[in-house]
């Protein structure tokens, strides 16, 4: 119960859990970094006083934390400490945290699903590892210790999981680095809208492009935590039961348009991105060479994540259409 072995706990455990989502292990991944984010936690807490570690209503506990074991009735191994939810209200009351309880839950959840019941929600590895990487960095401020010397290896990256992620595949095959990576084969929720934000070296970006860079970055976050609030805790087969069960859209307001079902960047979903047929080729005369038919896509609605694109630019900024000379093709 001292905040050495505690620390250098915390530390294997979350180099573990990082080594381990790079691999796209994410059980261990999340395993991993609760049991590291609750040492972390009641590393820093035995930096005040051990007593701070122990279940108040076991007197043998309270006993060895406060250097009267001899006085107890039961051996060390056997302390009551408490768990880390509580371990980490306790250390929000000592240091200010950048992260609310309810913020730390999904990854405490996803912690006892993989230890308890072997499963948990892919969905949230993500953003509960980097909770938890949140949480550590606090921890490690307060406790005055090194990042770099924490963190090893993962130091530089520990704050883009994603990168991390797609660094270590390009590492193991080179190849990958040239046709660009596809971290992972199913949909799932990722941190890459910040990103959206980053000034683009581009000379043909127009204005309405960067402004669509700042508004499509707002929506991804907010229908992020409209997902991670709708599904939270349930099963793939519980979303995708939800996913088919979609309201009747009014689709009047559109005008003449071609409705295409297109899977959602955010959830994985299917949505509907809607294409104006204004400026369409028309079709040809029997006999001639048909034309390329071409698509105007203005508008990407996702039932499942609240998802809402407003115009041909901010469907660009998510990759659902491209620029050409004859307008923009949807995808």
């Amino acid at each position: 119960m001292d905040k050495t072995s505690l620390l250098a706990s915390g530390k294997r455990q979350m180099s573990r859990a990082m080594s381990a989502w790079c691999t796209s292990d994410n059980d261990m991944a999340v395993l991993h970094a609760g049991i590291g984010t609750e040492h972390l936690l009641k590393a820093l807490l035995a930096a005040r006083h051990p007593s701070l570690l122990v279940d108040g209503r076991d007197f043998n506990s309270l006993l060895h934390a406060t250097g009267q074991s001899t006085y107890a009735a039961s051996p060390e191994t056997k302390v009551k400490t408490i768990g880390a939810l509580d371990a980490f209200k306790r250390a929000a009351t000592l240091i200010i945290m950048p992260v609310k309880e309810r913020d730390i839950e999904p990854l405490l959840t996803a912690r006892n699903g993989v230890a308890h019941l072997g499963a948990h929600n892919d969905a949230i590895t993500q953003d509960s590892l980097a909770i938890g990487v949140t949480v550590a960095d606090a921890v490690l401020s307060d406790l005055q210790e090194e990042i770099c010397t924490f963190w090893g290896p993962w130091a530089d990256n520990r704050l883009d999981l994603e990168k991390m992620q797609r660094d270590a595949q390009i590492a193991k095959d080179p190849a990958l680095k040239e046709v660009g990576l596809e971290v992972a084969n199913e949909p799932r929720i990722v941190n890459w809208e910040d990103g959206l934000l980053e000034p683009m070296d581009e000379e043909f970006r127009s204005g309405s492009f960067q402004t669509a860079q700042i508004a499509v970055a707002v929506k991804v976050r907010y229908a992020k935590k409209l997902y991670r609030v709708l599904y939270y805790g349930k099963t793939p087969e519980e979303i995708t039961k939800a996913d088919m069960v979609e309201p009747e859209a009014d689709r009047s307001e559109y005008g003449e348009c071609l409705f295409r079902s297109v899977k959602c960047p955010v959830c994985g979903a299917e949505g509907d991105a809607a294409a104006s047929l204004d400026n369409q080729p028309k079709r040809p005369k029997k006999g001639r060479r048909s034309r390329q038919r071409r698509e105007f896509p203005h508008y990407f609605d996702c039932y499942t994540c609240g998802l809402e694109l407003d115009n041909r630019y901010e469907l660009e900024v998510l990759g659902m259409a491209e620029p050409s000379q004859g307008g923009w093709f949807a995808y």
